[in-house]
């Protein structure tokens, strides 16, 4: 019998992992002589289920080996996350210790102060003469200063530390403690203060970061006046209700802020002139406790003419 044989040509391909995909390659060419005559299904069959169990063991090959990498991967990750949360801790902790030694040691150096300045003004019932009564005052001046930083620190610690606290204030009685705790500054008298808001307004915030708001608004207006040239050094304090928040303003007529400056004045220490004595802690003050209201600042200032401050924070719902 003659037989003949045709030549059948099978493109063998595997599979290599690149990723998470699979690209097919060429890796030869199987040739198989098959008689026509007796067709051999169990070749063809037994070459089917070859080829089936080499894609199968490639595939299989590769998702272990994805698996495996995807399980390292996940470990490293949850590793390095448990290290940084770690090292949040620990600087959260380290922060909340520097919170507590600066406000103990704050009030620690506040009350010395205050005896120094009574034991200044007890020197000058004595009646000094000139030159005595010029060193008096200039310690006074040191110890103010002093003082008058310490009490920042103070109010930037507080509005660190301490959690938010919402209660009903009568805001007009709140503007007139805190101008009542200033009627010793220098000048205090020479400006006329005026307090624009509703007698009944009543406003739910927390009542400490309030006054801190307003200590520092109405420090910056007072150290910032102008004399001279028929003008009356004028402040005027407005508070109402604005849609979804309560609109807290504080406008003078006071030297202004130059324009290159205005963007500058909520950093830390950032002064925008030495003639006037200050840390420069007060604005960058306000504004961190502005935003742990979730609050906003605008400000507008004009040199030589004023400036207007405007605070807005949201209602509590």
């Amino acid at each position: 019998m003659d037989l003949r044989f045709s030549e059948h040509i099978l493109n063998v391909l595997s599979e290599s992992i690149s990723g998470s995909l699979f690209d097919f390659q060429l890796l030869g060419i199987l040739q198989v002589a098959i008689e026509n005559t007796f067709m051999r299904w169990e070749i063809i069959l037994s070459l089917v289920l070859f080829i089936l169990f080499v894609s199968l063991g490639s595939y299989g090959l590769g998702m272990n080996i994805r698996d495996k990498r995807k399980k390292e991967l996940e470990r490293q990750v949850r590793e390095r996350t448990e290290e940084l949360e770690k090292a949040n801790y620990e600087l959260q902790q380290r922060n909340s210790e520097l919170d507590r030694f600066v406000y103990s040691a704050s009030h620690d150096l506040s009350a010395p102060l205050k005896s120094i300045l009574g034991l200044i003004n007890v020197a000058r019932l004595e009646k000094p003469d000139l030159e005595m009564a010029k060193y008096l005052e200039m310690m006074e001046g040191s110890v103010v200063k002093l003082e008058s930083f310490i009490d920042e620190v103070i109010q930037y610690s507080r509005n660190s530390r301490v959690p938010i606290q919402n209660e009903e204030i009568d805001f007009k009685k709140l503007i007139s403690d805190v101008l009542n705790d200033y009627r010793y500054a220098p000048n205090f008298d020479k400006i006329n203060f005026k307090i624009e808001c509703h007698n009944e307004m009543k406003m739910i915030s927390d009542p400490m970061r309030l006054k801190i708001i307003l200590n520092n608004l109405i420090s910056n207006a007072i150290k910032f006046h102008r004399f001279g040239n028929g003008i009356q050094p004028e402040v005027v304090i407005s508070a109402e209700t604005d849609g979804d928040n309560y609109r807290i303003a504080v406008q003078d007529n006071g030297r202004g802020i130059q324009s290159e400056y205005v963007e500058k004045i909520f950093e830390m220490f950032f002064r925008a002139t030495e003639e006037v004595a200050g840390s420069g802690l007060g604005l960058y003050i306000l504004k961190e406790t502005v935003s742990r209201l979730n609050g906003k600042i605008e400000v507008k200032s004009q040199l030589d003419v004023g400036t207007l401050f405007i605070i807005l924070i949201p209602i509590p719902t």
